[in-house]
């Protein structure tokens, strides 16, 4: 995200300073948008009709609730049908250590869809009690990631013409989702039960059923552009590209109708459309290093020192060295986009020094301010997502190991519990496993479980990783969140 969750994605980046990619998922009903228009699909005549025109949405915030007013505007010119909607929704958050718990409910709720001269009205309010729905969502953190699964329920009752007739849609749903720097998915799964009644003609009485599935998927990825050698050093760039993709597949059984007539038989179908973004576009700067050319992983460095993971304007990277523990910590925050709060520390100071105080502490003994990463090991420290080798000492400047590079990069993804076997008798399979470190043990299992680690016969846990070795870990993270994350919660559950 982002319908069954108006905005839950979006809470998740206000609350997460990470800056996660959300789907600006759209609107209430199940439905799909980009710059410009919005798309639904709706059942209440006992046929599909999709709807398409504009959503606003506005948003209200205060302590631990937000109010969010929903209004649409929706036609098909072809089936003469229109369709205007207006909601309000209040969600209550309850954040406890690294989850989120999201309770909304419906504070009022009106609907007026106009077909063939028949007009279906919902109206619900402390007075009309004719939508009852509600949501319950879950969000759990990682250092890096948010993953969040929900269910909803609702009954929605439209009358029509103010008469006797009426259409009851009684909906179940579920969503999961996640949100990365690389990478951000929802899918959504509604099934609908619709019924049609008429008091005074109760054999007119039918029933349909429908399912919806709304797919979310904000992707950044990067691609090597070819400048003109006469003018620049370097051959290529790097080129950033975000884009989002919106699908909607929708199945349906419902009565077969002829003038408006139930005849012998169902109409059954399905059919799908999508709606995508215009893609953003942001080119790095090339870096300068000539010792990268010819490389096993040229590309992987390329593409770190482009987003300063490695200095730009060096011209020699060593990348057969090995990497310090202080400059994989700023690979981990360049590579991720991982703000570092250097505008809320320098107000800070502002503040402090206008107060007399003095600024906290580092949190380790050996890497004072003065360090050239010190706001990167503080950042990566204050997460989670690196610790010191004890608990007051760092070791900034000291080479990090294998064992160190991959349970960092695994603890990004907070993997390690749902994928490890529960019972610790277990091997990685390696022949050195025996000296793999107990803790240690979980995050390279799944990391070779994730393919993020050739499957040799030896793991070498204590032996330095170089840069180069570090550009294709931190790499082969970013192809997992672009791609086997998306598969999972995308494709898998859309296909099934």
């Amino acid at each position: 995200m982002k319908k069954i969750i108006p905005f839950i994605l979006t809470i998740i980046i206000l609350l997460n300073p990470t800056p996660i990619l959300s789907m600006n998922v759209p609107g209430y009903e199940g439905g799909i948008n980009n710059e410009s228009i919005y798309k639904e699909v709706i059942f209440v005549t006992g046929r599909p009709i999709v709807m398409e025109g504009t959503l606003t949405i506005k948003t209200k915030e205060k302590d631990n609730s937000i109010r969010e007013t929903y209004k649409y505007n929706l036609e098909n010119p072809k089936e003469n049908a229109k369709l205007s909607r207006s909601i309000n929704i209040i969600t209550t958050l309850e954040k406890k250590d690294n989850q989120t718990s999201y309770i909304q409910t419906l504070d009022s709720y009106s609907e007026t869809i106009n077909i063939d001269g028949k007009r279906y009205e919902v109206k619900h309010n402390n007075k009309n009690q004719n939508y009852p729905w509600n949501q319950s969502t879950i969000t759990y953190g990682t250092p890096l990631l948010e993953y969040n699964s929900g269910n909803m329920s609702a009954r929605k009752t439209y009358t029509i013409d103010r008469g006797t007739e009426r259409v009851i849609v009684e909906s179940q749903g579920e969503l999961v989702g996640y949100s990365s720097p690389w990478s951000a998915t929802e899918t959504q799964t509604i099934e609908y039960i619709i019924t049609y009644e008429d008091s005074l003609n109760p054999d007119n009485r039918w029933e349909g059923s429908a399912t919806v599935e709304v797919s979310y998927n904000n992707t950044k990825d990067y691609s090597y552009s070819e400048n003109a050698p006469r003018q620049i050093s370097f051959r290529e760039g790097v080129t950033i590209t975000e884009s989002h993709e919106n699908v909607l597949k929708y199945t349906y059984d419902l009565p077969r109708m002829v003038n408006n007539t139930i005849v012998k038989g169902r109409n059954i179908g399905k059919d799908s459309f999508s709606v995508d973004t215009v893609p953003t576009n942001r080119r790095l700067n090339i870096p300068a290093a000539k010792d990268i050319l010819g490389h096993e992983w040229e590309g992987e460095l390329f593409l770190l020192a482009s987003m300063e993971a490695f200095p730009l304007n060096s011209s020699y990277i060593g990348p057969d060295t090995p990497i310090s523990r202080g400059d994989f910590a700023k690979a981990i925050v360049k590579s991720m986009d991982i703000p570092i709060g250097e505008e809320e520390e320098t107000r800070t100071r502002r503040t402090r020094r206008n107060r007399k105080e003095e600024l906290p502490p580092p949190l380790f003994k050996d890497v004072n301010r003065n360090h050239r990463n010190f706001d990167y090991i503080e950042e990566v420290a204050k997460k989670g997502i690196m610790i010191g080798i004890d608990n007051e000492y760092f070791h900034p400047d000291e080479p990090l190991s294998r064992v160190a590079a991959y349970t960092t990069i695994i603890r990004l993804l907070g993997l390690e519990n749902n994928i490890a076997p529960a019972n610790k008798n277990y091997t990685t399979g390696y022949k050195d496993d025996a000296n793999i470190p107990l803790w240690a043990k979980d995050y390279i299992y799944v990391a070779k479980e994730l393919n993020m680690v050739d499957r040799t016969d030896y793991f070498y846990p204590n032996r330095p990783i170089t840069k180069g070795e570090s550009s294709k870990l931190i790499v082969n993270l970013i192809h997992y969140m672009q791609e086997d994350l998306r598969m999972d919660y995308r494709e898998n559950i859309l296909n099934n």
